[in-house]
Protein backbone atom coordinates (compact mmCIF):
# COMPACT_ATOMS: atom_id res chain seq x y z
CA UNK A 1 0.00 0.00 0.00
CA UNK A 2 1.25 3.55 -0.65
CA UNK A 3 0.20 6.64 0.77
CA UNK A 4 0.50 8.27 -2.17
CA UNK A 5 -2.24 6.12 -3.99
CA UNK A 6 -4.58 5.91 -1.46
CA UNK A 7 -4.84 9.09 -0.41
CA UNK A 8 -4.40 9.10 2.88
CA UNK A 9 -3.66 12.06 5.56
CA UNK A 10 -2.79 10.19 8.39
CA UNK A 11 0.38 9.45 9.57
CA UNK A 12 1.91 11.08 5.80
CA UNK A 13 0.52 14.36 5.23
CA UNK A 14 -0.31 14.84 1.85
CA UNK A 15 1.66 17.93 1.86
CA UNK A 16 5.20 16.09 3.01
CA UNK A 17 4.44 13.74 -0.17
CA UNK A 18 7.15 14.03 -2.93
CA UNK A 19 5.73 14.84 -6.74
CA UNK A 20 5.89 11.45 -7.75
CA UNK A 21 4.50 9.88 -4.41
CA UNK A 22 7.82 7.54 -3.55
CA UNK A 23 8.91 9.40 -0.73
CA UNK A 24 8.18 11.78 2.26
CA UNK A 25 9.62 13.83 4.14
CA UNK A 26 9.36 12.97 7.94
CA UNK A 27 7.18 14.95 10.08
CA UNK A 28 6.36 15.30 13.96
CA UNK A 29 4.89 12.01 13.96
CA UNK A 30 7.96 10.26 12.09
CA UNK A 31 10.86 8.25 14.30
CA UNK A 32 13.50 7.78 11.55
CA UNK A 33 15.84 5.29 13.13
CA UNK A 34 18.85 3.68 10.75
CA UNK A 35 19.59 -0.15 10.96
CA UNK A 36 21.89 -1.17 13.76
CA UNK A 37 25.53 -2.47 12.10
CA UNK A 38 25.06 -0.64 8.97
CA UNK A 39 28.18 1.33 7.38
CA UNK A 40 28.00 4.21 5.75
CA UNK A 41 29.57 3.67 2.31
CA UNK A 42 31.25 6.86 0.20
CA UNK A 43 30.66 7.25 -3.08
CA UNK A 44 34.18 6.37 -4.87
CA UNK A 45 35.18 8.73 -7.65
CA UNK A 46 33.31 8.65 -10.82
CA UNK A 47 36.53 8.12 -12.93
CA UNK A 48 36.67 4.67 -11.35
CA UNK A 49 34.02 3.86 -13.98
CA UNK A 50 35.23 1.88 -16.79
CA UNK A 51 33.90 2.77 -19.75
CA UNK A 52 32.74 0.58 -22.89
CA UNK A 53 33.49 1.14 -25.98
CA UNK A 54 31.43 1.51 -28.47
CA UNK A 55 27.92 1.77 -27.29
CA UNK A 56 25.85 -1.00 -28.18
CA UNK A 57 23.76 0.03 -31.15
CA UNK A 58 20.75 1.90 -30.68
CA UNK A 59 21.72 3.10 -27.44
CA UNK A 60 23.23 6.56 -26.40
CA UNK A 61 27.04 5.84 -25.24
CA UNK A 62 26.99 7.92 -21.15
CA UNK A 63 29.69 5.76 -19.34
CA UNK A 64 30.24 8.06 -15.96
CA UNK A 65 28.53 9.67 -12.99
CA UNK A 66 30.34 12.86 -11.88
CA UNK A 67 30.38 15.21 -8.75
CA UNK A 68 27.70 12.91 -7.27
CA UNK A 69 26.19 14.75 -4.38
CA UNK A 70 25.07 13.34 -0.44
CA UNK A 71 21.30 15.17 -0.50
CA UNK A 72 20.11 13.83 2.94
CA UNK A 73 17.83 11.20 4.08
CA UNK A 74 14.12 10.73 3.11
CA UNK A 75 11.56 8.08 3.86
CA UNK A 76 9.74 5.99 1.15
CA UNK A 77 5.70 6.03 0.73
CA UNK A 78 5.43 2.05 0.77
CA UNK A 79 4.31 0.44 4.39
CA UNK A 80 6.72 -2.52 4.98
CA UNK A 81 4.51 -3.44 8.54
CA UNK A 82 1.75 -1.60 10.22
CA UNK A 83 0.22 -2.21 13.66
CA UNK A 84 -2.53 -0.84 15.82
CA UNK A 85 -4.54 -1.61 19.05
CA UNK A 86 -7.07 0.20 21.29
CA UNK A 87 -5.45 1.59 24.62
CA UNK A 88 -4.72 2.15 27.04
CA UNK A 89 -1.55 -0.37 25.91
CA UNK A 90 2.22 -0.40 24.34
CA UNK A 91 2.38 -1.42 20.78
CA UNK A 92 5.49 -2.71 19.47
CA UNK A 93 6.72 -3.21 15.95
CA UNK A 94 9.75 -5.04 14.72
CA UNK A 95 10.93 -4.65 11.25
CA UNK A 96 13.28 -6.76 8.65
CA UNK A 97 12.57 -6.33 5.72
CA UNK A 98 14.73 -6.34 1.88
CA UNK A 99 14.08 -3.38 0.19
CA UNK A 100 15.48 -2.68 -3.20
CA UNK A 101 17.29 0.59 -3.81
CA UNK A 102 15.47 3.32 -6.41
CA UNK A 103 16.94 4.59 -9.01
CA UNK A 104 15.60 8.12 -10.73
CA UNK A 105 17.28 9.25 -14.54
CA UNK A 106 16.68 12.03 -16.98
CA UNK A 107 19.06 9.83 -19.15
CA UNK A 108 19.56 6.09 -20.50
CA UNK A 109 22.40 5.52 -18.42
CA UNK A 110 22.77 1.81 -17.89
CA UNK A 111 22.74 1.04 -14.08
CA UNK A 112 26.45 -0.53 -14.00
CA UNK A 113 27.79 3.09 -14.24
CA UNK A 114 25.40 4.02 -11.90
CA UNK A 115 26.40 1.45 -9.40
CA UNK A 116 30.00 2.16 -9.91
CA UNK A 117 29.49 6.33 -10.12
CA UNK A 118 27.79 6.05 -6.44
CA UNK A 119 29.87 3.96 -4.88
CA UNK A 120 27.56 1.30 -4.24
CA UNK A 121 25.12 -1.19 -5.88
CA UNK A 122 22.06 0.34 -7.21
CA UNK A 123 20.59 -2.94 -8.61
CA UNK A 124 20.19 -5.02 -5.22
CA UNK A 125 17.70 -4.91 -1.91
CA UNK A 126 19.40 -4.17 1.29
CA UNK A 127 17.98 -5.27 4.85
CA UNK A 128 16.69 -2.98 6.98
CA UNK A 129 15.70 -3.63 10.27
CA UNK A 130 14.73 -2.01 13.83
CA UNK A 131 11.86 -1.75 16.32
CA UNK A 132 9.82 0.76 18.28
CA UNK A 133 7.09 1.20 20.78
CA UNK A 134 4.21 3.60 20.95
CA UNK A 135 2.02 4.42 24.63
CA UNK A 136 -1.48 4.25 23.31
CA UNK A 137 -3.24 6.60 25.73
CA UNK A 138 -6.19 4.95 26.82
CA UNK A 139 -9.90 5.30 24.94
CA UNK A 140 -7.66 6.02 21.74
CA UNK A 141 -6.65 3.58 18.93
CA UNK A 142 -2.70 3.65 18.12
CA UNK A 143 -1.01 3.20 15.21
CA UNK A 144 2.57 2.90 13.90
CA UNK A 145 3.38 2.11 10.20
CA UNK A 146 7.01 1.45 9.24
CA UNK A 147 8.61 2.58 5.65
CA UNK A 148 11.85 2.18 4.60
CA UNK A 149 14.46 4.69 4.77
CA UNK A 150 16.51 5.67 2.34
CA UNK A 151 19.92 8.28 1.76
CA UNK A 152 19.82 10.26 -1.29
CA UNK A 153 22.50 10.57 -3.72
CA UNK A 154 22.40 12.76 -6.74
CA UNK A 155 25.10 13.01 -9.75
CA UNK A 156 25.92 14.12 -13.00
CA UNK A 157 25.57 11.80 -16.31
CA UNK A 158 28.97 11.93 -18.40
CA UNK A 159 29.22 11.02 -21.98
CA UNK A 160 31.78 10.54 -24.29
CA UNK A 161 34.76 7.13 -24.42
CA UNK A 162 36.29 9.32 -21.13
CA UNK A 163 33.28 10.73 -20.18
CA UNK A 164 34.39 14.17 -20.73
CA UNK A 165 31.33 15.90 -22.05
CA UNK A 166 28.62 17.42 -19.50
CA UNK A 167 25.07 16.22 -20.52
CA UNK A 168 23.52 18.29 -18.16
CA UNK A 169 21.19 15.40 -17.08
CA UNK A 170 21.14 14.07 -13.54
CA UNK A 171 20.62 10.96 -11.56
CA UNK A 172 19.54 9.95 -8.10
CA UNK A 173 20.12 7.26 -6.73
CA UNK A 174 18.38 5.69 -2.83
CA UNK A 175 20.07 3.47 -0.81
CA UNK A 176 17.47 1.62 1.73
CA UNK A 177 19.51 2.39 5.23
CA UNK A 178 17.11 2.12 8.15
CA UNK A 179 13.14 2.46 9.25
CA UNK A 180 10.77 5.44 9.41
CA UNK A 181 7.92 4.68 11.98
CA UNK A 182 4.93 6.74 12.24
CA UNK A 183 2.61 6.68 14.73
CA UNK A 184 -0.31 8.50 15.94
CA UNK A 185 -3.05 7.85 18.36
CA UNK A 186 -6.70 8.99 17.46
Amino acid sequence: MSHADTGSSLGVPASSVSADGKFFTPGPNTIVKRTAGLTASAPQLAETASPISPAPTGTEAYYKLKNVRYQGQTCGTNVIQQTSGQGKTTLVLSVEEGVAATVHKEIGIDLKYVSAGMGWDVTRSYTVRNETRFEVPDGKWGTIQAFPLFETYEGEAWSGAGGEFPTGKRVWAYKPVGVCFNQWAQ
